[in-house]
């Protein structure tokens, strides 16, 4: 009973001791309800637990709870009932259907109104035979099943692309193909210790749960996504190299002041070569989606940043330089008037031949650079040739070299993007 209960019961008055007698009557919060939860640091939560984030966050509201003694045992396997107590705990989606009366669940048993909440909601749903099996332990893939069907989610992109980022995607059952990559769209499967590794099959842990029920909590808008730095983002399917398919993207503002990360073109990360005085028209593609405060996208990494390199001149000063003023972004195939620009960058005749290696020049950059580098084979080290404009080169032994990953591309004022 004690571990059955500790996963979800909180106290409804703060003077009532933690004691499985006080446990045993007490109710289930919402999350809309302000909960007198218990402390959010557990003893067996350290500051680098991979899942410390999801479980304190969830715990500081009220939406599970750790044991009497001051653990949380994150290792530990969670139930079918304790699934649907905490599901219960955390959502208040509408009820749409009436629950059976399972066999294996009588009136007076602890989770039964867990169980017809989660049922009720489409989370969860009985076996054949008309049981529900409430102690049999939750895998992984029917937790993600659960809350991407309770929440509605369904795929936006091909279902096969989507699981190819699993490595065991073999192991999905056919039916929680279509909820497992509609849960990984929206960022809500985490895989610990190995991120491609989604290990359907195995039994969920306390700590998976927690994780789950958070980024859908995220992908809700009710939970800020894990701040940026935190370890707990490298299992975050979709938040680091892996490609969970295309991304649900929101409509919002991006406020003056963010930052977009960009590279070339197909390209990770090669240099730009322009002559002082140029202007060239390039484009650029964002390599970090842009979220607002709720972690939603509103542009996806990928986009089309449009624009020109242009000469800045720099009164008072004798330093010649140039920077990237973006006009257009595409997103999602829109295109929308961007006003965003890059801070200037100093030529430079300090360039050498490892530099050059694959970099986009024009050709006037490329005669500057033939004298200062002494190499009269560029050609055999570039990739390839930028057009720029005839202008007037301010200078004969300098160029520009910008490499696009290491600019600091800011808006300059709000941006409204409608998907």
């Amino acid at each position: 009973m004690e571990q059955r209960l500790a996963m979800f019961s909180t106290l409804t008055q703060a003077a009532q001791p933690f004691t499985l007698g006080a446990l045993a009557g007490v109710a289930l919060l919402g999350f809309s309800t302000p909960a007198q939860a218990q402390t959010a640091t557990f003893t067996d939560v350290g500051d680098n637990y991979w899942a410390r984030p999801f479980i304190e966050n969830l715990a500081a509201q009220g939406i599970i709870a750790g044991f009497p003694d001051g653990t949380f045992k994150p290792d530990q396997a969670v139930t079918r009932a304790q699934f649907a107590a905490i599901v219960r705990n955390a959502f208040d989606q509408p009820l749409n259907r009436s629950s059976p009366r399972f066999s294996d669940v009588p009136a007076n048993y602890w989770g039964a109104n867990a169980i017809a909440n989660a049922y009720g909601q489409g989370f969860m749903s009985g076996y054949p035979g008309n049981v529900f099996q409430p102690e049999q332990q939750i895998p992984r893939v029917q937790a993600l099943v659960a809350l991407a069907n309770g929440l509605t989610f369904s795929p936006n992109g091909s279902v096969n692309e989507v699981l190819g980022v699993f490595r065991d995607a073999n192991q999905i059952p056919d039916y929680g193909r279509s909820p497992v990559a509609a849960a990984t769209e929206r960022r809500m499967v985490v895989n610990y210790p190995n991120v491609d590794s989604l290990r359907p099959v195995a039994t969920a842990t306390r700590a998976d749960i927690a994780a789950f029920v958070y980024q859908a909590m995220v992908a809700q808008g009710r939970m800020p996504a894990i701040q940026a730095g935190m370890s707990a983002n490298n299992y975050i399917v979709g938040n680091g190299t892996s490609n969970p398919g295309t991304p649900v993207v929101v409509s919002g503002v991006v406020p003056r002041g963010t930052r977009l990360a960009v590279r070339y073109p197909g390209n990770n990360d090669i240099d730009i070569v322009v002559a002082p005085g140029q202007t060239v028209a390039t484009s650029f593609q964002t390599t970090q989606p842009v979220l607002n405060a709720q972690g939603q996208t509103l542009i996806p990494a990928g986009s089309t940043v449009q624009g020109q390199i242009v000469p800045v001149n720099i009164v008072g000063a004798q330093v010649t330089a140039a920077k990237f003023v973006a006009d257009s972004i595409m997103v999602n195939n829109r295109n929308y008037a961007l006003s965003a620009e890059s801070s200037a960058v100093a030529a430079t005749n300090n360039v050498s031949n490892n530099d050059l290696q694959g970099a986009v020049i024009t050709s006037a950059a490329q005669s500057i650079l033939t004298s200062i580098t002494g190499n009269n084979t560029l050609g055999s080290i570039v990739g390839s040739i930028l057009t720029g404009t005839s202008g007037t080169t301010t200078s004969n032994n300098t160029v520009v070299v910008i490499r696009p990953s290491a600019l600091d591309i800011t808006t300059q004022a709000d941006l409204r993007v409608n998907n």
